[in-house]
């Protein structure tokens, strides 16, 4: 793994550690509008007014951010931290069974590398909206407002024995937030831990599992600085947890296929049943469980069409493969959900280009499958795709043969929450 080092993180100050739970919000990525306008209004110094900032008169919003920022630091709203620190996390979640989790790891600088070159493994493709949008805000405020989500090996457990037992220290902050997960974290300062952690983990490699738009916009920004000379931007923020957590949790991301020019459901459904054995669902709840009881059947999923229809899709194992959709696609890829459904059905069926999916012109994605039914109902969709999450050792075995994942393949659960700790390059 590339290097990693402690570092003086950029924090709350401690009079504002008791209102965190209103200061803190989810990764920009994940927030609708709607979520984004309720957190700029909980607390005047909530980390969305920096991480995704809004244009307001007319004024360029990662400027403004820039000033907002410098502000809080000028009128002590942020504080740095006197010594440097890898910063352990433990975060404690339900998942949608109910039952109690934990996932662990912690926050450290991490050395940038442009992937193929050494050991940070990317595992998804990226969208050039929000790499753009997230290289302007680093640019503008020059400080690593959330942390990319990386992956280790830890076959023994040696770091994740030795992040347990920081953890069993006295917290230095904690929130809660509207998922009800909280996250608790301590400082690792002592300098025997830190020499270890560095070690071990510079042993390994990483697979990105959240945060490859801002790992992308920081490499490019980097090389940007080292044109005219600069070697200022050499770092991203990191949170690091073990593949073997048992805390570790993928949910699903569905997708909704919208705009297309004459649409038409029965033709579509026709050239679907070419390649998928279609079945029934009564609704959409129906739907749902006969989609999660085949969980790790290749080439399952659900569709839902905007005239009240429901049907359950299951691949004809091996049909489509010959095709030009197919042909070229590397035999680690051909039995993921999501390949299957991108390549056949979007590219083959709809005729939506790897292209057109990367500016997300006929596509959205969700989380939620109740607003996937949703707004297939309402219209908003032509068709609603139900999906299973992809499982970690199919993106391990994917990634680790330099292959990439069609975006949103993933859906790494729980999120690290923006505002634990910055990272200045300053």
């Amino acid at each position: 793994m590339p290097e990693i080092e402690a570092f003086r993180g950029l924090v709350y100050a401690p009079r504002l550690r008791g209102s965190l739970d209103r200061l803190v919000a989810p990764p920009y990525d994940v927030l609708s509008e709607e979520q984004r306008v309720r957190l700029a209004e909980r607390h005047e110094n909530n980390v969305i007014h920096v991480d995704l900032p809004r244009s307001v008169a007319g004024e360029d919003p990662y400027a403004a951010a820039a000033r907002l920022l410098e502000r809080w630091v000028v009128d002590g709203v942020l504080t740095r931290d006197d010594r440097a620190a890898f910063y352990a996390c433990e975060q404690r979640y339900r998942g949608p069974s109910g039952r109690p989790a934990a996932r662990r790891g912690l926050f450290a600088r991490l050395r940038l590398e442009p992937f193929g070159a050494g050991s940070v493994i990317p595992h998804e493709r990226t969208l050039e909206r929000p790499r753009a949008d997230r290289q302007r805000l680093l640019a503008a405020t020059r400080t690593h407002l959330s942390a990319i989500f990386l992956l280790h090996p830890d076959p023994h457990g040696e770091v994740a024995r030795l992040v347990g037992a920081a953890l069993e220290g006295e917290p230095f902050e904690q929130a809660r937030d509207d998922d009800g997960t909280l996250s608790r974290v301590v400082r690792v300062d002592d300098s025997e831990r830190l020499e270890f952690l560095t070690g071990r983990l510079r042993d390994h490699w990483a697979l990105i599992a959240d945060g490859h738009h801002r790992y992308e916009s920081a490499l490019t920004y980097r090389d940007e600085r080292r044109a005219i000379g600069r070697h200022d931007a050499e770092h991203v923020l990191a949170f690091l947890c073990s593949m073997e957590d048992p805390g570790l949790a993928i949910f699903p991301i569905h997708r909704l296929i919208h705009s297309l020019a004459d649409f038409d459901a029965a033709r579509f459904c026709g050239r679907l049943a070419q390649v998928f054995r279609l079945a029934p669902a009564a609704d959409g709840e129906s739907l749902r469980q006969a989609v999660a009881a085949r969980a790790g059947r290749p080439g399952v999923f659900g569709v839902a069409l905007a005239d009240g229809s429901f049907r359950l899709a299951e691949w004809k194992e091996g049909e489509g493969l010959s095709g030009p959709e197919m042909e070229s696609t590397p035999a680690a890829l051909r039995r993921l959900d999501v390949v299957l459904l991108h390549r056949l059905v979007l590219e083959g069926m709809l005729g939506i280009t790897p292209e057109a999916q990367g500016r997300q012109s006929n596509l959205d994605y969700v989380k939620d499958h109740r607003e996937l039914f949703l707004r297939v109902a309402q219209g908003r969709a032509q068709i609603g795709i139900l999906m299973n999450p992809t499982r970690i050792d199919q993106v391990i075995e994917a990634t680790r043969g330099g292959e990439r994942l069609p975006q949103k393949s993933t859906y790494f659960y729980p999120k690290i929450p923006s505002g634990l700790v910055f990272d200045r390059l300053d």
